[in-house]
């Protein structure tokens, strides 16, 4: 068996690069982009999480945390900043690596869990990816001097795990316990036989340097990774709120099961999803009136080469998709179907291919056919695209949801 001191330092070194840049980038990209936490796009961390409500194990927590929806995308976005910094310079990084491990599992767990096979998917090889860093440790690569000032007295960072001594040899609390033992063994050598009176000052004395010695000893390895995982916390939550883009403020709006939706503590209400410009529909019979919301326009499926996406409203009724994408197309026939865009593979959001006359995976190629009621075409995915009825007025040139 290999011993872990054996393993090389800069072998986790670009894992732990790409780890650590990963994680930073993702972080700041949700902060950036204000779709994220607006509860009327595709993309948002609100129609996110009702998508992994469907088929995660974890439906039940998840629909509990709906209301909080837009505060968990920015603990997510916080989390990956401060992960990202701890793989990349070292600051707490076996805690930001189980952390980074911790949050894979989460994502493998929603994201990541009607994948087949189970390889295809990301979220689980960065889970045990991070699982090794944390066991490996950062092996004192690259590590900034501010960071090892941090580690004094300890071994956080060496590669044969918690125990082992810094590269630079003993710690300063080693070197002290070593001189302080050396001390005690000269003064009672000093001392000759029978003189008791001596030999108890000079014990004293040597008690009096051990406990000087001791005083000024750093702080204890718990304490010292207590307060590295709260650097690293401030330092995370500092640059995301230099991330975080004003205009995002506001919009932390989440969906009631009611209908509508109900503004987060301190936001102003932002826009709700409804109008034409999001849902998805499904067959519907031509020329009647309306039955529900309008998601699309005729005009909008002229432009889109037979096509139009659009997001199911949050208050649509049961048993539609509320809040997941949507698109709608015209057959050959003159006629309109709707899907729910969710891939059934992996959750990614498909898009219409023209030439081919399909709905396309842009994730992994899989193909569903709109003519057929989105029967799969083109693994991976396993099963057709979930239809919705829609209502298709002629004379309004409107497509609304049908029941």
């Amino acid at each position: 068996m290999t011993r872990p001191s054996n393993v090389p330092a800069i072998a986790i070194l670009p894992i732990r690069l790409f780890f650590g840049a990963t994680f930073l980038y993702a972080g700041v990209d949700k902060l950036l982009d204000p779709s994220f936490f607006d509860p009327s796009a595709p993309t948002s961390i609100q129609a996110q999480l009702l998508a992994f409500a469907r088929f995660s194990p974890l439906a039940d927590l998840i629909r509990a945390s709906l209301p909080l929806a837009g505060w968990i995308g920015l603990a997510i976005a916080i989390a990956e900043i401060g992960i990202g910094i701890g793989a990349l310079t070292g600051l707490a990084f076996r805690i930001a690596a189980v952390g980074g491990a911790t949050l894979s599992l989460l994502f493998f767990l929603t994201a990541s869990w009607t994948t087949h096979p189970y390889y295809v998917g990301a979220d689980l090889p960065y889970a045990v990816g991070w699982l090794a860093l944390a066991i490996a440790g950062h092996g004192d690569l690259w590590i900034p001097a501010a960071v090892r000032q941090l580690e004094w007295g300890g071994a956080s960072g060496a590669i044969g795990g918690f125990g082992a001594d810094p590269p630079g040899g003993l710690s300063g609390r080693q070197r002290r316990r070593r001189l302080a033992a050396k001390q005690a063994s000269r003064g009672r050598a000093a001392v000759p036989l029978g003189q008791g009176t001596t030999a108890v000052i000079a014990q004293g004395a040597t008690a009096r340097r051990t406990t000087a010695a001791s005083d000024d000893e750093p702080p204890s390895p718990e304490r010292r990774a207590l307060l590295q995982t709260g650097l690293l916390a401030l330092i995370a939550a500092v640059l995301a709120t230099l991330a975080l883009p004003l205009r995002a403020i506001g919009i932390f709006t989440e969906p009631r099961t009611g209908g509508g939706t109900a503004p987060l503590p301190g936001s102003s209400p932002g826009p709700t999803a409804s109008a034409a410009a999001n849902a998805s529909v499904a067959p519907g019979p031509t020329g009647s009136t309306a039955g529900g919301s309008v998601v699309a326009r005729l005009a909008d499926v002229a432009q889109g080469g037979g096509a139009a996406a659009f997001t199911v409203p949050f208050d649509a009724p049961a048993p539609l998709p509320a809040g997941d994408p949507g698109i709608v197309v015209q057959l050959a026939d003159g006629s309109f179907v709707a899907y729910d865009a969710v891939c059934t593979h992996a959750g990614c959001t498909v898009e219409w291919d023209q030439p081919d006359v399909a709905l396309v995976c842009p994730c992994h190629g899989a193909a569903f056919d709109p003519a057929r009621g989105a029967a799969v075409l083109q693994g991976p995915a396993r099963r057709p695209l979930a239809s919705i009825p829609i209502v298709v007025d002629q004379a309004a040139g409107t497509i609304s949801l049908g029941t």
